[in-house]
């Protein structure tokens, strides 16, 4: 039997070298750096951009405090969303919507091209996956083995997962109950919703297992920054939203809606402990026995 593309990233992610946490959490919304001496007192800049503060608690313990706040943060989060952020996501929805007029196009083109052999190359992507089940259970095995060998990082990271999963999949739920799309199977076009309440957990829009592969492989590949981990987790996620086209048992957009929103989701909980990318801003400051300047760095 040959070993699944997941069981794979798996083992790599445990052989990871580890690395300090320190160099990449972010246990405070700002650091200071200041340029002048003489005692001064650095004022305190911070860009806030979630509601509920996390304590810099090392442990078990943390995750107490993630499980209830994470979803708290999440939902809350665009009320401290900046103009690009709210950019990102006009462009997103932007091009899931644009997406809606080439759904039967698309539908009738794979049906027409598509052969025997890509068929149960994907169906066995699916079927390793447990149709969207097995990341659940991947995700608590990442935390378990992390807490074994007291790796926090690796534990970190398959909580992390655990959660995008989870979260990401009731925010589809919640667009599914809303929407009410048909399936291309049984649709007579790619126009039809029948909204609130209709067969909500039938609706098509979006995919339900595309939003949970790619909020997997967006939460891990975040903590980990690694190439090895990104490019196989992306690799199956995609794999896996293929199939639920060529299966026509969703649309394009609803593929392309659920990979969107599963990797904001997975992006946006990592977020909340885990930075990357640098942002730094020299700023004056003053005080009684000092005039200077000081970076602001946000991690």
């Amino acid at each position: 039997m040959k070993p699944s593309l997941l069981a794979i990233t798996l083992i790599a992610l445990f052989f990871c070298p580890r690395r300090s946490l320190c160099a990449d959490r972010d246990s405070s919304s700002g650091l200071q750096v200041a340029l002048a001496t003489n005692d001064a007192i650095n004022v305190s800049v911070e860009r806030k951009d979630y509601l509920l503060p996390y304590h810099d608690t090392e442990g078990p313990k943390k995750y107490l405090e993630w499980l209830w706040k994470d979803p708290v943060n999440l939902l809350t989060r665009p009320a401290y969303w900046h103009s690009g952020e709210w950019e990102t996501f006009g462009i997103e929805a932007g091009i899931t919507g644009a997406l809606f007029p080439l759904d039967n196009t698309v539908r009738d083109a794979v049906r027409d091209n598509k052969t025997p052999s890509l068929d149960d190359g994907l169906n066995t992507v699916r079927t390793l996956t447990g149709e969207g089940a097995y990341f659940f259970a991947a995700s608590g095995a990442i935390f378990g083995s992390g807490l074994i060998v007291q790796n926090e990082k690796l534990a970190d990271s398959g909580f992390l997962a655990f959660e995008s999963v989870a979260y990401a999949g009731a925010l589809e739920e919640g667009i599914k109950f809303v929407t009410g799309r048909k399936r291309p199977d049984s649709a007579r076009n790619q126009y039809q919703f029948k909204g609130p309440g209709s067969g909500a957990f039938s609706s098509s829009f979006v995919s339900g297992e595309a939003t949970v592969a790619f909020a997997f492989a967006s939460s891990v590949s975040e903590v980990w920054q690694n190439p090895w981990v990104t490019w196989p987790l992306y690799g199956l996620a995609g794999a896996i939203g293929a199939q639920r086209i060529t299966d026509n048992k969703h649309w394009l957009s609803d593929v392309v809606g659920g990979a969107l929103l599963g990797h904001a989701v997975g992006k946006n909980i990592v977020h909340f402990h885990y930075r990357h990318n640098v942002d730094g801003v020299l700023q004056p400051y003053v005080t009684r026995d000092a005039v200077g300047l000081q970076m602001v760095c946000r991690f």
